[in-house]
């Protein structure tokens, strides 16, 4: 079973320093489905930004950073990884239980870090992301990356897989050819875009909606999620879009809201019975 929480909902700087949605990025969650074989749960905390902890241990039920088994980060931007530090110290009980992973771009870890040296010590796996990378493991879930994105800092797409089943993550980044394509050869059931612009002529590392409708028209997947919204995507509102796409393409599509539960394992059995 794979479940996301979205403990933020919110792209851009104004709507993260407004809090107008929050930042707190993905908590992921795979384990057993009754009848199947034993293993472990694993829970993945992605790209926890600014109050990332306060959403986490406020939520119902709430999401204990002490049950983590890692932290991922597709980017070092503070959106996505503002809370990163003090995360890693709630995972490790403020480093007196040296546990846990952290994956992450090699900038984030060196040069201008956005992780705190003496905070990578605390956990048990260090581990840097590459382009096309992995596998990487947690636990019983594969992940790998996806090509590099155009977004002036080192980003890369996740794809989580587990039991059979790949649920996609395609963070910040310009749209360019190829990159859809990169995102399909995963074959994701599930698939989650930062949909930062609506339409504008904006000259910004950000893919627009229109952009991401034609890759969740290329890639395909059972069920689309959108998120990472801006003021401008906001207003429309992105539920609408949601529809939108969801009729144009004929598969389930989903705009994220904060403190959202996406239960994929239910929605991708439902796409099988239709």
């Amino acid at each position: 079973m794979i479940s996301v929480r979205f403990l933020g909902t919110g792209g851009a700087r104004f709507v993260v320093a407004k809090q107008i949605r929050a930042s707190g990025g993905m908590w992921f969650r795979f384990e057993p489905a009754p009848g199947e074989e034993d293993g472990p749960v694993t829970q993945i905390h992605v790209d926890p930004g600014p109050g990332a902890l306060v959403r986490a241990t406020s939520a119902v039920p709430p999401c204990d950073p002490a049950e983590l088994d890692a932290l991922a980060l597709s980017h070092k931007h503070l959106d996505h990884a503002g809370d990163i530090n003090v995360m890693i110290e709630a995972m490790t009980a403020g480093g007196f239980r040296r546990r846990g992973a952290v994956l992450a771009p090699s900038d984030a870890f060196e040069g201008e870090a956005v992780i705190f040296p003496y905070a990578a010590k605390f956990v048990a796996s260090r581990t840097v992301l590459e382009e096309r990378g992995g596998p990487y493991h947690v636990n019983d879930v594969e992940l790998r990356t996806s090509i590099r994105h155009i977004h002036g800092v080192q980003t890369y797409g996740m794809h989580f897989r587990y039991r059979g089943t790949t649920v996609s993550y395609l963070p910040c980044g310009r749209y360019f050819e190829g990159l859809a394509e990169d995102y399909a050869t995963h074959h994701p059931d599930v698939l989650i875009v930062n949909v930062l612009r609506y339409r504008d002529s904006m000259k910004v590392d950000h893919m627009n909606f229109d952009e991401a409708k034609h890759v969740f028209d290329v890639v395909r997947p059972k069920v689309g999620v959108m998120t990472h919204f801006s003021t401008r995507m906001l207003e429309q509102p992105p539920e609408r879009l949601a529809r939108e796409i969801e009729d144009e393409l004929g598969f389930r599509v989903f705009a994220a809201y904060d403190g959202w539960t996406l239960d994929a394992t239910t929605e991708i059995a439902a796409v099988a019975g239709r």
